[in-house]
């Protein structure tokens, strides 16, 4: 509804009476230019003529920092038999673990969006890693950092890889936005006589302590109010490897074999960024800030590491959809863990109700804050997709895995649906409280639950006609295979 400004009102009635008047009687001009002045005055001084107030600055200093590639079941708190997360673990303890933590993509760039959009991959417009189109997210979409430093925080991004960085569109709203890169993303490639694109690893990704040392020094440096974003790419691949002791603790010898060394590596990378989270989270309580910070640790997507034939990612099993989420609220209670299902879509929400900052107009999101807080609510349903068949970068899975062109998951606590639009026959189902490893598939023995997960995804329209856009970008392409997201 349309909020009538009274001040306004009487500014466009008197001025209406004016030309009117001076129309009519030109000797008039004199006192009515006084009475006009008069009107204007009344308008302009009136109360509900008064400015719009500036923003408050936040109550609080947010820090949140994404996982690449990070499995929930690969971390201690989330039951796994290896200790490779006690910095989280103890955070945990500390605040707030959701068991139940759906993304809405096991792809960096998709899954980032939706979670500092509070948006589904189809209403912000990230869908694919790479197209002519559809693979950056838009400047209008409001974003954790473009409200925020509208609100007056500081903000700060320090990120450790390509797939984050300015060229999916991700610095909008940032004071300083530290790519992780050595320049620019665009000249990260040198080419070679025959044409080919050569990539240097240093130029387009950075390990988590390097990330960490920047994010610090930053934090020294800064005043409240901060929102500071920090990702750490390790476990996405084996090019920057954790120190030698690291590795020792985590690796089997040579002869277990390359996959049970991939495995182990795996877990190395995942403790050592462990280990940055603990640096971050002493600094915020040497700082004495703590206990003021909003605190989100969550993971973009998973790792496939050989479940369902597939040892990477961009598929929808939960292995890769299922990530881990632990908030620290201030004020907030301790050592909960929430049972219900949740998104990533629902984070930037609950950051905001506990900044106290109006949330978007358009949100897919719903705020924690009653989970949190201990209160029933309403069951939440869980969206993820994977547009491989549109991917300009999704060659080689295409050939692993032809079936898996377009995947549309919906789920909710118990159930779980992998539609394949282009082979519905070929579509899984899977009863999660009976099966959480997803090994038998019940599509054709429970319809009636399989429409109605249906009935649900139609409701959200997310399916695909066609390409994004019709060029391609051979630099970039070349860019991201050198990366791993194009083979092993």
């Amino acid at each position: 509804m349309h909020r009538v400004d009274w001040g306004e009102r009487a500014v466009e009635t008197g001025l209406r009476m004016l030309r009117c008047e001076l129309r009519a009687c030109p000797r008039s001009q004199s006192a009515l230019l006084a009475a006009s002045l008069l009107v204007i005055a009344v308008g302009e001084n009136g109360c509900s003529r008064r400015a719009e107030p500036a923003p408050s600055p936040p109550r609080h200093n947010v820090l949140v920092i994404t996982y690449d590639t990070t499995r929930a079941d690969r971390l201690s708190c989330y039951g796994y038999d290896k200790r490779t997360s006690p910095n989280l673990d103890a955070l945990a303890d500390d605040g707030i673990r959701f068991d139940t933590a759906i993304s809405q993509a096991a792809l960096t760039p998709v899954s980032h969006a939706s979670i500092f959009s509070g948006l589904l991959p189809q209403h912000h417009g990230v869908r694919v890693m790479y197209a002519a189109e559809g693979y950056r997210l838009p400047r209008e979409v409001p974003t954790l950092a473009t409200i925020l430093a509208a609100q007056g925080s500081k903000t700060a991004a320090f990120l450790s890889a390509f797939p984050v960085s300015e060229f999916f569109g991700f610095d909008a709203g940032f004071d300083e936005f530290d790519n992780g890169l050595d320049g620019r993303p665009e000249g990260v490639l040198t080419e070679r006589k025959t044409g080919a694109w050569d990539w240097e690893s240093s130029a387009s990704q950075r390990r988590s302590d390097q990330t960490t040392d920047r994010a610090l020094e930053w934090l020294g440096e800064t005043k409240e109010p901060f929102c500071l974003w920090v990702h750490y790419w390790d476990p996405h691949d084996a090019s920057l490897r954790p120190p030698r002791e690291v590795n020792q603790r985590f690796l089997p010898p040579p002869s277990a074999g390359h996959w049970a060394r991939y495995s182990g590596l795996y877990d190395a990378e995942v403790f050592y960024v462990d280990q940055q989270l603990g640096r971050l989270l002493d600094a915020l309580k040497n700082q004495e800030r703590y206990d003021s910070t909003v605190i989100v640790v969550v993971a973009d997507h998973g790792q496939g590491l050989g479940d369902h034939d597939h040892w990477y990612h961009r598929i929808l099993y939960q292995e890769q959809i299922r990530v881990p989420l632990v908030m620290r609220l201030p004020g907030g209670p301790k050592g909960r863990v929430i049972p219900e299902l949740v998104r990533t879509i629902d984070i930037l929400p609950t950051i905001l109700e506990a900044l106290e900052v109006n949330p978007p107009e358009r949100s897919d999101g719903r705020s924690l804050r009653g989970l949190v807080e201990g209160r029933t609510e309403p069951s939440r349903t869980a969206y993820a997709e994977a547009l491989v068949l549109y991917d300009l970068n999704a060659r080689d899975l295409l050939q692993q895995r032809p079936d898996d062109e377009l995947l549309h998951c919906m789920m909710d606590k118990s159930w779980k649906l992998i539609y394949r639009p282009l082979h519905p026959e070929k579509s899984e189902l899977y009863h999660l409280d009976n099966d959480p490893r997803e090994t038998n598939n019940l599509f054709a023995q429970e319809p009636e639950q399989a429409a109605r997960l249906l009935a649900e995804l139609e409701q959200l329209d997310p399916f695909v006609a066609g390409p994004f856009g019709a060029g391609t970008d051979q630099e970039a392409l070349d860019h991201l295979r050198s990366l791993g997201y194009t083979g092993d």
